[in-house]
């Protein structure tokens, strides 16, 4: 072999090594395993949206923001946060905890009940609440040392039916979920799932539906996004071409969903939308919408979504030509869709972010790093989305450290519960309703 040659090849091997330590780089784009023949498709047919009929059902803006004032600190007149975090505004919500951790750190998952702790293997636990907080999860400390990545998602709806399901391997799982906190009944419901994924489950007329990422088949190469309905079998989220890395379902009226979605990409992040309704015998989805295009990824961000009157709003923690930012990503029912954001001091690898519907308030629990100096310690913050999609910062509720795993639910009306780990432990936060602001003297 020639000098030339040798020079050549060692140059191509050093070009590859480099390519393949990129640890910023987006999910890859393909799967490895031999693409899978199409799945059975559900019934579908077109929803055609006619706005003077189906309006916005979204919250007045005084329902989302104090009444006494227009403007509030930190915040521009347009409605825009600043590019400063801010600490806490007013006593909005009670706060209790936390004191001790609950369980080994791992990945769980918040419900109207309880705390689906997801295990090793096909398994999974549940902690339920009572009058002194969720029971105590999984202590084994094998736990933080290694758990699923992927997350439960329950389906519930107010008969009480409750179901956890999850990925294991390529199989998409499906468990009932007792009042008991028992897991009983397993099944599986799909077999093209993309291991190591989160599904996102609501239920809806009756019926439950979930979204998932599936692998490659012979319509769509690409890693995608796919809709499971009960008694209705698989349709496709993502159009032809079209890929996703994360997705969210959010419930938005009687029979009414938003499904929302991330394309992590390396050159560019795109969110989709879709709006659908489960109906009868059918389920009736619009066309797909591009809602949103960001910059690269930085690290694996994941979108998860919230109910924000009939609207559902997707949020990205992404970086931006200033900095980093947390995106407040608003579709309504017509399908038309409003960015805000929020500026972080700094960028994170991991920035967990969560939404629950609670106290009469869209709830956004997220976590951003204290200070602009690389390094400065984390902040747990609570904040409210109002009707315009703007992200309106309430309280900073915990110094939590290095926050990996993050959950949030209402328990009921009043009451929502937060799950975090950090520090290899996991800790529950309840949040609770605070008094309304008032303009009357506190009493003697």
């Amino acid at each position: 072999m020639t000098s030339a040659r040798k020079t050549l090849i060692t140059i191509g091997a050093a070009f590859f090594m480099l390519a393949g330590v990129d640890c910023r780089r987006a999910p890859p784009r393909k799967e490895k395993e031999a693409l899978l023949p199409p799945p059975q498709s559900a019934s579908a047919e077109a929803l055609t949206i006619a706005s003077a009929n189906l309006a916005e059902s979204a919250e007045p803006e005084a329902a989302a923001a104090p009444s006494s004032s227009t403007t509030k600190a930190g915040e521009s007149p347009d409605g825009q946060t600043s590019k400063k975090p801010r600490g806490p505004r007013q006593a909005r919500f009670l706060l209790a905890g936390p004191e001790e951790p609950i369980a080994m750190g791992g990945a769980a998952t918040v419900f109207s009940k309880g705390i689906v702790w997801r295990l090793s293997g096909n398994a999974a636990s549940v902690s339920l609440f009572g009058p002194k907080g969720p029971a105590p999860g999984p202590s084994e400390p094998e736990r933080s040392k290694k758990w699923p990545r992927g997350k439960v998602s329950v389906a519930e709806d107010g008969s009480g039916a409750m179901h956890a399901y999850w990925i294991e391997g390529s199989e998409l799982i499906r468990n009932t979920l007792t009042s008991e906190g028992k897991l009983e009944a397993p099944a599986v419901v799909a077999k093209d799932a993309v291991a190591g994924t989160s599904p996102s489950a609501l239920r809806s007329s009756g019926r439950d539906v979930v979204a998932y990422m599936a692998v490659g088949n012979a319509r769509n190469a690409e890693r995608h996004a796919r809709l499971w309905v009960e008694d209705g079998g698989i349709l496709e989220l993502s159009p032809e071409g079209s890929g996703a890395s994360s997705v969210s379902l959010v419930p938005v009226g009687e029979g009414r969903a938003i499904a929302m979605w991330l394309d992590a990409r390396q050159a560019m992040s795109p969110v989709h939308a879709r709006r659908f309704e489960v109906r009868e015998k059918t389920t009736a989805i619009a066309e797909d919408d591009v809602v949103f295009v960001g910059g690269p990824p930085e690290g694996y961000p994941e979108l998860t979504a919230v109910r924000v009157g009939g609207s559902a709003v997707g949020l990205l923690p992404l970086s931006t030509e200033k900095g980093f930012a947390l995106h407040s990503i608003l579709v309504n029912w017509q399908g038309k869709a409003t960015t805000k954001t929020l500026e972080y001091p700094n960028g994170m690898d991991v920035a967990p972010v969560v939404g629950a519907n609670a106290c009469g308030e869209s709830i956004v629990v997220y976590v951003r790093p204290e200070a602009k100096e690389p390094g400065s310690p984390q902040v747990l913050e609570l904040a409210t989305i109002r009707s315009n999609g703007s992200i309106e910062v309430e309280t900073v509720a915990a110094y939590p450290g290095r926050v990996l795993e993050l959950s949030a639910a209402a328990a009921d009306e009043s009451t929502m519960w937060v799950v975090y780990t950090a520090n290899a432990k996991s800790f529950a936060l309840k949040v609770g309703c605070g008094d309304k602001p008032s303009n009357k003297p506190p009493e003697k």
